[in-house]
């Protein structure tokens, strides 16, 4: 046997190993009319017309018998052009004929399996040259030139009427090529073209086109979209540069129980090093949004795409995968030694290339989800520190207002028959003349004197401007009559106008903590290092009922605080567990509780609650 010769023959093609090859295509029209764009590009190209000066028209009838869809360039082809590529399937230079760079049409195969698979019949009608040829497929998916227009010498003007653009003629157009559908699968009623518009424009085999090329629809002859073209997606903020990782030359990866090496690159043959392309999305690009379908990564071989993969396939469950998006372009898999691309331009063939590069784009996208994950991290972190100010201010200004009525109605009621009818149970001026009230808060016994030379700082004015960090020193300088509460981790030490880091407290050291230097500069440090703050924090955030409802039982915890130094000072001899339980834990929080329940009903009891200057700004 092995001394006969095999005299080679052309391959015969039956009919049935086309039905089963354009079932595996699986189009839906936005994709068919994708390829059809690519095909018109490549027209052009191969003529050498510029970006500029290329042009192409979709048009789309709807009417009682059938729909039509049209893509029209201005380029022609020839019945030899037709013979070389139309009828040939399968050939990975038929959309080149004779160019030596890849095509978009790459196999050549797409817009005549859409013509195939998707319409009733279809065909081409083309001119070029002074002659029309009209070539399509009939009904029964048969294709062939139609009878009497092979090579059929005809003027253009002649041409065009046969064709029906005549309202596109104009006196530079030498050639032209009109893909025409009928009767499209699926389309039940009217044609949906804004929805289909839509999904063109986000489609990964047309969308980077779209930037270059001038791509206008007609709906029933009226022109509804001058130029087609992707819209621009805001990035994130902190990331609005894309992120751009080189893929190696040469990579390793597990075959069995081996690791083998994989080439990405070789330059003798044109085939550069690659590169990862990841963009970020302002808006979540989630399944049901309107830009959920760019929720993907395109692979970019030498000329457009050869494969998409939605995040979600790379195996990546971080949400941030939500708001990513982007290419890998690598030449390479385009190797004709080991081509990588499948014939419809969906899905990579799986080979060892294709995995070192899915698995190089997945660490790519679990790096970048990282990092937008630490931003978020810190973001929040700041906007926690913000609000937590912002409310802790509020709260200081609220004691400010009430603490000398609340904590001096404790001693009024022991000390004088002072009666009121106000709201609170005593008068303002009665309760600004009360000797044991003033002495509590203007230092009497030292508790709520300065030290020497300390300037105190008034917390109600706050001490965070526009400039973050660099306003600590600004307003340290005020002066108070009233205990100062800060939050440990969002203030500087006001005792210290150099400090140049915030005040940290451990779990351990308490809910409310004073540092010997703080008892008598009257400061109360709330711990949001502790363990009830910080799961708080974590878990549902400053902005939260729970965190207001926090830090207003710590300033119950302050003025109880306040109100059991008076009374030891004061009043030694009352100083007992009845007097504490009646005095303090009855009267006292009640008195509290009331106010706050008139005072700070929307702050402790609405599920979202905003500061005024948050809404005014």
């Amino acid at each position: 046997m092995n001394d006969y010769k095999i005299l080679e023959e052309k391959n015969e093609i039956d009919d049935h190993l086309l039905d089963i090859i354009g079932n595996d295509f699986k189009f839906d029209h936005e994709k068919g009319l994708a390829e059809w764009i690519k095909n018109s590009v490549d027209a052009y190209n191969r003529q050498k017309t510029p970006d500029s000066d290329q042009k192409i028209v979709l048009r789309f009838f709807d009417n009682d018998e059938d729909a039509i869809f049209e893509c029209i360039d201005f380029v022609g082809m020839s019945s030899d052009d037709i013979n070389k590529a139309l009828k040939r399937w399968g050939d990975p230079a038929a959309a080149g004929r004779g160019i030596i760079k890849r095509t978009y049409g790459g196999h050549g195969n797409g817009g005549k399996f859409y013509m195939r698979q998707m319409f009733n019949r279809s065909c081409f009608i083309t001119y070029k040259k002074g002659l029309l040829n009209i070539f399509g497929f009939n009904k029964d998916r048969k294709y062939g030139f139609a009878d009497g227009f092979r090579d059929k010498r005809i003027g253009i003007k002649e041409a065009i009427k046969i064709a029906g653009i005549q309202d596109l003629y104009s006196d530079n157009i030498y050639g032209f090529t009109v893909v025409r559908g009928y009767k499209p699968a699926g389309i039940k009623g009217n044609i949906k073209i804004g929805k289909m518009c839509e999904k063109l424009k986000k489609h990964p085999q047309s969308m980077r086109i779209m930037d270059r090329i001038k791509i206008s629809v007609f709906y029933d002859n009226d022109k509804i979209v001058d130029f087609l073209r992707a819209e621009k997606i805001k990035p994130l903020q902190g990331f609005e540069n894309p992120i751009i990782k080189d893929l190696p030359e040469s990579t390793m990866i597990e075959s069995g129980d081996e690791k083998i090496r994989v080439d990405l690159s070789n330059e003798s043959k044109g085939f550069n090093r690659g590169k990862i392309i990841l963009r970020t999305s302002e808006l979540a690009l989630s399944s049901n949004s309107k830009y959920g379908d760019l929720n993907r990564i395109d692979i970019v071989g030498q000329f457009g795409v050869v494969a998409s993969y939605s995040l979600r396939e790379f195996g990546v469950y971080y949400p941030q995968t939500d708001f990513i998006y982007g290419e890998c372009v690598c030449s390479i898999l385009e190797d004709e030694n080991d081509d990588c691309v499948s014939n419809d331009r969906v899905k990579l063939v799986e080979n060892k290339k294709t995995k070192a590069i899915l698995s190089l784009i997945k660490e790519a996208i679990e790096d970048l989800c990282k990092q937008i994950s630490s931003q978020e991290k810190k973001d929040k972190e700041e906007n926690n520190q913000r609000i937590s100010s912002d409310f802790n201010n509020f709260l200081n200004q609220w004691k400010n207002r009430f603490m000398n009525k609340i904590i001096g109605d404790l001693f009024i009621g022991q000390n004088s028959n002072i009666n009121s009818d106000s709201d609170y149970g005593y008068g303002g001026e009665e309760l600004e003349g009360s000797s044991i009230v003033q002495s509590s808060f203007d230092g009497e016994g030292g508790h709520s004197d300065f030290p020497p030379n300390t300037e105190a700082f008034d917390i109600s004015k706050g001490n965070n401007d526009e400039n973050g960090d660099d306003c600590k020193k600004n307003d340290r300088a005020k002066s108070s009559h009233f205990p100062r509460v800060l939050l440990s981790g969002h203030d500087y030490d006001p005792l210290d106008i150099s400090a140049e880091n915030k005040i940290i407290l451990y779990p351990s050291q308490g809910l409310v903590y004073q540092r010997p230097q703080d008892v008598n500069a009257g400061i109360y440090w709330i711990n949001t290092s502790s363990p009830l703050a910080d799961y708080i924090i974590r878990e549902y955030g400053a902005e939260s009922i729970m965190w207001r409802n926090y830090l207003f039982q710590r300033y119950i915890d302050i003025f109880i605080k306040e109100a059991l130094i008076r009374i030891e000072k004061k009043e030694p001899e009352r100083f007992n567990a009845n007097t504490i339980d009646g005095e303090i834990f009855g009267k006292l929080v009640t008195k509290i509780h009331s106010v706050a329940s008139k005072e700070l009903n929307s702050f402790l009891f609405e599920e979202s609650y905003v500061l005024e200057h948050d809404k005014q700004s």
